[in-house]
C-alpha cells in the first residue's frame, strides 16, 4: 500500500521544521517497511499551496491516497485554518490532528464540533542557529545583575502598535521596534539576555518564538495567558509571568480587550513581578527546564511517534 508524506521540504525556511519533517519521513519508512511511503513536495503553482493550506510550510501530512484520509501535524500559528474546507482541506478526511497554534478550542471541543481527534503538540525554535545562540548567550539568572526592565524586540503591527504607544515611556519597559532598530541573529539573543524580564505581545499568532527563546536564555517571559494547549502544559506564573487575560480567539487580535486595559494589565504584571526575585528565579528555572525538555527537535520527533495513530488512516 502507498502512503504519501505531503510537505514542503523547505518548510517555510524554518530549519527546525525541515529537520523534524525529514526525520519523521525517514523514520516512517524504517518503522513501516510494509508500506510504500513517498514524499510529495507541493508545486509552486498548486492553488492550495499557501501558508494555512495543505502544503503550507507549517504543515506535515500523512495521506492514504486510496481514501484521502490524512493525519495532519501542524506548527501553523492560526491552527483553526485546518477546519476550513474551502482553502483545500475539504479534499481530505482528517482523522488525526497533531498540534496547531492559536487554537481557541480544546481537543474535546474539536471532537464535538468537527469529529476530528486532536492532540496538542509542542513547538521548536525557528531562527537559523537559534539553539547555538542560546547556548552561547544564556547565563545564570541573577536578577540584580540584569537591567531592571522588561524588554520587547519586534515589529510594530496590529495590536502591538497601540500597546507600544501606551507603554513605550514606562520606566520599567523597553520596546525596540525592529523596523527602526533591527536586532537579528546572535545580537537579538545577547540583548534579551541582559534584562530581568522578556516582554512578549501576540503577533500574527498567539505564541511567538520569542517566548521559547527567552525561556531558553533563562529569562522569565511576561505574556498574555495562553489558550493554546500543549502536550506539556505551559502554566501561567509557573513557566511564564501572566501578563494579561487571554485573547478570546487565541490569535493576534485581542478582540475582547481594549488596548488601554491590556496595557494596564501588562504594566501591573511587570510592576508587581520585577522586584519579586523569588518569583522571577522560580519562573526562570521552570521556563529553562521546560525549554530543555520539550522544545528540542529530536524530542518533537520522538513525541510525534508517541502521539501518532497510523491505523486511523486505513
Amino acid at each position: 500500500m502507498k502512503l504519501i508524506c505531503y510537505y514542503d521540504e523547505r518548510a517555510g525556511w524554518n530549519p527546525a521544521f525541515m529537520y523534524i519533517y525529514d526525520s519523521i519521513f525517514k523514520t516512517l519508512k524504517i518503522k513501516y517497511p510494509e508500506y510504500n511511503i513517498e514524499h510529495v513536495h507541493p508545486s509552486v503553482d498548486e492553488k492550495e499551496h499557501c501558508l494555512g493550506c495543505p502544503g503550507g510550510g507549517s504543515h506535515f501530512q500523512i495521506i492514504n491516497p486510496e481514501n484521502n484520509k490524512t493525519i495532519v501535524m501542524s506548527f501553523w500559528d492560526r491552527g483553526m485554518d485546518v477546519f476550513l474546507k474551502h482553502i483545500g482541506w475539504g479534499k481530505y478526511e482528517i482523522v488525526q490532528y497533531i498540534g496547531g497554534l492559536g487554537m481557541r478550542l480544546n481537543s474535546i471541543q474539536i471532537k464535538e464540533q468537527y469529529d476530528i481527534d486532536h492532540i496538542p503538540y509542542q513547538y521548536p525554535l525557528g531562527v537559523p542557529n537559534a539553539y547555538n545562540y542560546i547556548d552561547e548567550c544564556k547565563k545564570e539568572y541573577i536578577p540584580d545583575q540584569k537591567i531592571k526592565k522588561a524588554i520587547f524586540i519586534g515589529a510594530m503591527h496590529g495590536i502591538r502598535k497601540p500597546l507600544y504607544d501606551i507603554m513605550k515611556n514606562h520606566p520599567l519597559v523597553e520596546i525596540i521596534d525592529k523596523s527602526v532598530n533591527y536586532y537579528d541573529g546572535k545580537e537579538f539573543f545577547e540583548k534579551v539576555s541582559q534584562y530581568v524580564l522578556s516582554l512578549s505581545f501576540n503577533g500574527y499568532g498567539e505564541l511567538c518564538m520569542r517566548d521559547l527563546e527567552s525561556m531558553g536564555l533563562n529569562i522569565p517571559v511576561v505574556r498574555s495567558e495562553l489558550l493554546t494547549q500543549f502536550h506539556n502544559p505551559l502554566i501561567p506564573n509557573v513557566h511564564y509571568v501572566r501578563g494579561s487575560d487571554p485573547c478570546s480567539d487565541a490569535c493576534s487580535t485581542f478582540l475582547n480587550i481594549n488596548p488601554h486595559i491590556l496595557a494596564e494589565q501588562f504594566i501591573n504584571a511587570i510592576e508587581t513581578s520585577i522586584n519579586d526575585y523569588d518569583k522571577l528565579i522560580y519562573i526562570s528555572n521552570n521556563g529553562s527546564e521546560y525549554f530543555e525538555n520539550y522544545c528540542k527537535p529530536d524530542y518533537l520527533v520522538n513525541l510525534f511517534f508517541e502521539l501518532l495513530d497510523i491505523n486511523k488512516i486505513f
